[in-house]
């Protein structure tokens, strides 16, 4: 998906072997970084050679969280998955995006696949986020550079509790600071829709219908993102698994909790949007309602205008009225006359206000 909010969709080609992968060229580079703690103990570092991964993460009595950001060459994707023995199809879902969030679990670790967006320059940014979780390892991969992971990261920094926890619960961090990052999403939608609201209360116009409309797909969009992992994180929190212990199922079931709110929000305003386009499509109708019933005064008025002028544009010899010297003017006058007894009759009957 590229920065509007557009699926990009990079599958294989029709009938590629499992596994095959698919990359796309504007991708950036794979920037890898590593964090090393335990309670005492904190080193960060860029990892250059991928190979050195697998000394460091046979360390079993320290937490080793590998970030993968960049999808932008598959020897390097194709290496990680070695030192790390990752299953082929997970290597697929991981550069074949978007996938649809899913948590799948293999021999040696847990994939947990789900979106990740931020606000940037008021515009929503999507991307795919994979994360492995592994006895003595957490590898995640995103698409492109920068993430809304910094709040993990301070936290390993000074020294908070996630430093004497074990790998697992650095996932569960993980996975709700990318949750907890749908309210401000959630929230900017919110705000725009407020201000769509008071634009179509002051006036229509067709640019504020297709404003409308842009953000009820905007919408639609993120509830295709939003539901599923619903579902994934729900399983994970309900099913045993070895790779997160009890203690932290507790933390994932209060992560489960904030996916329900953030649906509770974009249906709130799934249905303003709709309200909103039945406030147009009413105001539409008002205002065509407006002019037909002006129309319909103005016609009225003149049918029997338009009946006492033909009544003399039948040029028979024998209208007496036509050789009176006053003819004209009479005539004008009674047309002026009908014209304000009908104006009177429709102003007591109060058409011109409904």
């Amino acid at each position: 998906m590229d920065r509007k909010g557009i699926f990009r969709k990079r599958k294989p080609p029709l009938g590629s072997v499992p596994g095959t992968l698919s990359i796309d060229e504007e991708a950036p580079f794979p920037k890898i970084s590593l964090i090393e703690f335990d309670r005492d103990y904190l080193k960060e570092e860029i990892i250059r050679n991928v190979e050195n991964l697998a000394s460091v993460i046979s360390a079993t009595d320290r937490v080793h969280w590998i970030d993968v950001q960049g999808l932008g060459d598959e020897a390097t994707i194709r290496k990680l998955g070695e030192v790390f023995s990752l299953h082929p199809l997970a290597l697929e879902d991981i550069t074949n995006v978007p996938q649809v969030a899913k948590v799948e679990e293999y021999d040696n670790c847990l994939f947990v696949c789900l979106p990740m967006m931020r606000m940037e320059e008021d515009s929503v940014v999507y991307e795919q986020m994979s994360l492995f979780l592994g006895e003595t390892f957490v590898l995640t991969f995103q698409e492109r550079y920068g993430d809304v992971l910094d709040p993990v990261r301070n936290r390993m920094r000074r020294n908070s509790r996630i430093r004497s926890m074990d790998n697992d619960y650095t996932a569960y961090a993980i996975l709700d600071t990318i949750v907890d990052n749908y309210f401000p999403v959630l929230q900017s939608i919110g705000s725009e829709l407020e201000k769509l609201e008071e634009e179509l209360v002051e006036s229509i116009s067709r640019e504020k219908l297709k404003d409308l409309y842009l953000m009820k797909q905007k919408l639609a969009q993120l509830r295709r993102l939003v539901w599923p992992t619903k579902d994934v994180i729900g399983r994970i929190s309900r099913e045993e698994s070895e790779y997160f212990k009890d203690q932290t199922v507790l933390y994932l079931r209060d992560v489960y909790d904030h996916i329900i709110q953030s649906l509770d929000m974009l249906d709130i305003s799934r249905e303003l949007s709709s309200e909103l386009m039945n406030l147009y499509l009413s105001s539409t109708s008002n205002r065509l309602n407006e002019i037909m019933k002006v129309l319909t005064i103005i016609s009225t008025i003149f049918i029997p205008l338009s009946f006492i002028v033909g009544i003399y544009g039948m040029n028979f010899v024998y209208m007496p009225e036509l050789s009176l010297k006053w003819g004209y003017p009479v005539v004008l006058i009674v047309m002026g006359v009908v014209v304000f007894i009908m104006l009177l009759f429709i102003r007591r009957k109060g058409w011109f206000r409904k």
